[in-house]
């Protein structure tokens, strides 16, 4: 059972957190700025000219070079006398860029995944149809590989990681070939460790950071071909994953594309919630996005008057109750700064005119919110014990005011 996780697969940040990674960083940025101007404008050319020139083998080898220079994109291959004469090569997928850097190593190559460079008419980057349509899409790729006789490149993982294991590959692509060799790329780049994606980013902020950093090595090594004889799909591209994880010294795991992505937007989207949230909570429970949790915060806040709502919200974002919540503050789990229950009142609603009749909250005495040890317990289990009794004496005395805010009346045995 493999261990890793997806989000050791999603890069969180695009560059280190480290003192020196910081430090070269801020003195590469002045650097990095002219050098992102300056590939911007080279691009501009290369879109140019990619538009205008005709579709030929010259021209394409041409424009892969100059996308390499636009995107500083560098290319070594560590073992290029085991490249076979085959038509269809097989990678993991680390970038958007992966398929410039293949080209650049063995020549014109036809992606079979997506790539932001199909736009660009003279590299003739064909659209073969979804890869379900059995039928047309076998059509669409035989003429366009016998019309040229361009190699194929898959990349069955079909969205790009950091590289840390293996996804399961799309064995739809192996209905289609019966020999194959994998290949192994690995990135890196020197100076600046800058990720090259990160969770939630877009093609165009990936394109950016290619061009801000100083290069990107991009490492090809080569394996022996495979042939699928007579094994199913799925098998076949079982052992071209296992022996393209073996070389990489990497776990292939059970997670798919599909997984990943879905990961990924539950992250983006929990993110923003947690953003907007904390933010809104700034300005009272009344402008609490989410009326639900808005309602269990007033809850909190009226058996805690001193704890800001920013801080109530932000852990009931997370526990999605009253009383975990409650719990999580008295004992020292939420942190905040204290403030004057003043500073609070309940949202309007029905009973409206009841409470209103009770004035705003008073700041709790500060025999309430002054609890603390006469002395300091001399064992853990004295210090444990003085806790709480300190919890309980102010579960008691908020319990007391909300009794007498409301004017219940419980019966004694309560």
């Amino acid at each position: 059972m493999s261990n890793i996780e997806i989000k050791q697969l999603v890069n969180s940040n695009r560059f280190e957190k480290s003192e020196s990674s910081i430090l070269v960083t801020i003195i590469y940025f002045p650097i990095g700025l002219i050098i992102l101007a300056l590939r911007c404008l080279l691009a501009m050319v290369f879109m140019f000219l990619g538009q205008v020139l005709p579709s030929t083998p010259p021209v394409q080898n041409f424009l892969n070079n100059l996308a390499c220079i636009c995107f500083g994109i560098t290319v070594s291959v560590e073992n290029k006398k085991k490249k076979e004469n085959v038509e269809v090569f097989v990678s993991n997928s680390l970038s958007l860029f992966d398929h410039v850097a293949i080209t650049k190593a063995v020549g014109t190559l036809l992606p079979l995944n997506k790539t932001p460079l199909s736009s660009i008419s003279a590299l003739e980057i064909a659209d073969l149809g979804p890869l379900g349509s059995t039928d047309t899409f076998k059509r669409n790729l035989d003429k366009v590989t016998k019309k040229g006789k361009t190699s194929v490149l898959v990349c069955p993982e079909e969205i790009p990681t950091n590289g840390k294991a293996l996804l399961k590959f799309n064995s739809q692509y192996f209905k289609f070939f019966q020999k194959v060799q994998p290949l192994c790329i690995t990135i890196k780049r020197p100076l600046l460790n800058i990720a090259i994606s990160t969770l939630g980013s877009t093609y165009m902020n990936d394109l950016l950071y290619f061009m801000f950093s100083p290069f990107t090595n991009y490492n090809i090594k080569f394996l022996p071909s495979l042939e699928k004889k007579s094994l199913s799909e799925d098998e076949f591209a079982d052992i071209v994953r296992q022996n393209i994880a073996s070389e990489l010294k990497v776990e292939a795991t059970h997670f798919s594309s599909s997984d990943v992505a879905e990961w990924c937007k539950r992250q983006i989207l929990e993110e923003k919630r947690r953003t907007q949230a904390l933010a809104d909570a700034r300005y009272g429970s009344s402008r609490l996005p989410n009326p639900e949790l808005a309602r269990m915060a007033t809850q909190v806040k009226e058996v805690l008057p001193h704890v800001p709502v920013s801080a109530i919200y932000g852990d009931l974002v997370h526990t999605r109750s009253v009383d975990t919540t409650i719990t999580n503050i008295l004992e020292g789990r939420v942190r905040f700064i204290p403030e004057a229950a003043a500073r609070f009142s309940a949202p309007s609603s029905a009973t409206g005119s009841t409470s209103s009749s009770k004035g705003p909250l008073t700041a709790p005495s500060s025999s309430l919110l002054n609890l603390g040890a006469a002395t300091f317990g001399k064992t853990a289990t004295e210090r444990t014990l003085s806790f709480q009794e300190r919890k309980q004496q102010l579960i008691a005395a908020a319990r007391q005011r909300y009794i007498e805010k409301h004017n219940l009346q419980l019966s004694p045995s309560l």
